[in-house]
């Protein structure tokens, strides 16, 4: 048989027709696919499994994916300490707001005193102690402090007395604000309010106590938020700052509704 007549058979100068004999004629030679073709297929091969890994990654991170009260509530875990309001799932939920805080901006609780307005800043603050479970001192770092702590009442539990900390420092804005209005009360003959009357030195104490308390929570909050600076001609530098910034902030009234109805000692 001829040279081209032979079926897949390679020419030139390393042929099996040079190197064969008679008995080559029957012998048949594998056709191979392209490197190409076999290198797509493989890749093809690869694309469908990754799209069925991914496929299956959504599915389960969306199967497993935390409610908007999960996630406000894994962040307050996260920058608070400890609380047992953090232990109620629905509670601490985070809200954003323009905050009314112009220089010349009016609030129900900006102004003088009025009896209305005295009321409302009171009823801010002025709420009973809330019951922590017996065994969150070591959590607060309190079990070695050596201090003896108050319990709330038996018919209540076995637990400690304990305040808000946010009611604390509201209380501690509301005195300061009294105080800087002090005339309001002292031109009338009148008694200073709550905290402020009594003896002068633990007044002072007071006052002194409550900037402090202010100071190291706000240092220690850190708030990042930004305060733009608007250009405005009338300004009495062509310029102020835009005071009523964009805040991200937690819901205080159902906080505070939280520590009125767990009251332990009213």
């Amino acid at each position: 048989m001829s040279e081209e007549s032979r079926p897949f058979i390679s020419r030139g100068s390393g042929s099996l027709s040079e190197k064969s004999d008679e008995s080559s004629e029957n012998f048949v030679i594998e056709r191979h696919q392209p490197k190409s073709l076999r290198f797509l297929r493989i890749a093809c091969i690869l694309e469908f499994i990754a799209l069925i890994l991914l496929a299956a990654g959504m599915i389960l991170a969306f199967q497993t994916r935390p409610s908007e009260s999960d996630s406000d509530l894994e962040c307050a875990r996260k920058v608070s300490a400890y609380s047992p309001l953090l232990a109620e799932p629905e509670l601490v939920k985070y809200t954003e707001y323009d905050l009314p805080l112009y220089f010349n901006e009016k609030t129900d609780y900006r102004g003088p005193p009025t009896p209305e307005r005295e009321v409302m800043w009171e009823k801010l603050w002025h709420q009973g102690a809330f019951e922590v479970p017996e065994d969150k001192l070591g959590v607060m770092n309190k079990s070695h402090s050596g201090r003896t702590y108050k319990h709330v009442p038996p018919e209540v539990g076995t637990g400690y007395a304990a305040q808000l900390e946010v009611l604390h420092q509201l209380h501690c804005v509301h005195m300061l604000r009294q105080w800087s209005y002090k005339e309001h009360w002292l031109d009338r003959g009148l008694d200073l309010p709550g905290s402020l009357y009594g003896d002068p030195k633990l007044t002072r104490m007071h006052l002194d106590h409550c900037i402090e308390v202010l100071r190291a929570n706000i240092m220690c909050t850190s708030d990042v938020t930004p305060i733009l600076i608007e250009l405005d001609p009338k300004a009495p530098f062509g310029e102020r700052a835009d005071f009523r910034s964009n805040h991200k902030c937690r819901n205080f009234w159902e906080i505070r509704q939280w520590v009125i109805d767990h009251t332990a000692i009213p």
